[in-house]
């Protein structure tokens, strides 16, 4: 599939060289972008609250990260740069923010998932991604492989396995969310968390499922949670159509989320969903 075939030239590439676009069609956008709040509730009972910011003719299922929130400046600010292309689906994941509910790390938020996906296509979008990063990254790669029903997926900064991350970083997540105090400190921050994890399908063990619609994976070869290993791992399982962008400087997640890398990662949706039709 041309998709694919593409794969061997781009894989080492940084996404960040492209320069920064200043004036133009995404400051008229950035400028216009209405904030619609909106309410859906999952398939199990647990109420979200987001918001929708109108944009492009495609529409984008934003998902954060663990301790995340979909009022975070530095994420707000990369969802307005995505207007040119996207009318972006913000929402708080189950356990944060405004929604209710309690985090499972990624095991059982594919449903809060789903029920934006819903939402956007009740507003009449044809076409729907979603993009996700970290704890986002596992939701939508286990929605796309268990659910479907996107146009196209990105996942960035994403752990392919549960466990085997030896960072300082993940060590630091596990103690907050193993330990009393840790929750404690975590409910203060406004994020609730699962009593007792359930384990589910790895996004390594269900990435193989979600072709025909195109993958697009993003790390970076400095990400201080996950080893860029994890991003290889999720790509060599996955089916056609694929890409994996590798940046040698991105950081972890939102660490990359610049104005350049709205670019680079619409240019790759929009790119992905032609050929995808043909």
């Amino acid at each position: 599939m041309p998709y694919a075939s593409r794969m061997a030239a781009s894989t080492r590439t940084p996404v960040l060289d492209p320069p920064p676009v200043v004036g133009g069609r995404r400051d008229v956008f950035a400028r216009a972008g209405r904030r619609t709040p909106f309410e859906v509730v999952t398939d199990d009972g647990v109420r979200l609250r987001g918001d929708r910011l109108a944009g492009g003719p495609t529409a984008l299922v934003f998902c954060h990260g663990f301790l995340g929130k979909r009022g975070k400046k530095r994420l707000v600010a990369f969802q307005r740069d995505l207007l040119p292309w996207f009318t972006v689906y913000a929402f708080d994941f189950r356990g944060h923010g405004q929604s209710t509910g309690k985090c499972a790390f990624g095991a059982t938020e594919e449903k809060d998932v789903e029920a934006v996906v819903r939402r956007a296509r009740a507003d009449g979008f044809e076409r729907v991604a979603t993009l996700g990063a970290s704890m986002g990254g596992i939701a939508v790669i286990r929605h796309a492989g268990i659910v479907g029903g996107v146009d196209a997926v990105v996942a960035i900064s994403t752990p392919a396995t549960w466990e085997g991350h030896d960072t300082e970083a993940v060590r630091r997540m596990i103690w907050l969310t193993s330990r009393r105090f840790g929750r404690l400190l975590l409910r203060a921050a406004g994020v609730r968390v699962v009593g007792r994890w359930a384990r589910r399908e790895a996004p390594v063990e269900v990435v193989g499922r979600i072709a025909p619609i195109p993958l697009i994976l993003v790390h970076g070869r400095d990400d201080h949670y996950f080893s860029e290993e994890s991003a290889w791992a999720l790509y060599r399982n996955a089916a056609c159509p694929k890409r994996l962008l590798i940046a040698s400087r991105f950081g972890h997640a939102e660490d990359g989320y610049t104005a350049a890398f709205a670019d680079k990662v619409a240019a790759e949706i929009e790119r992905a969903l032609e050929e995808n039709r043909v």
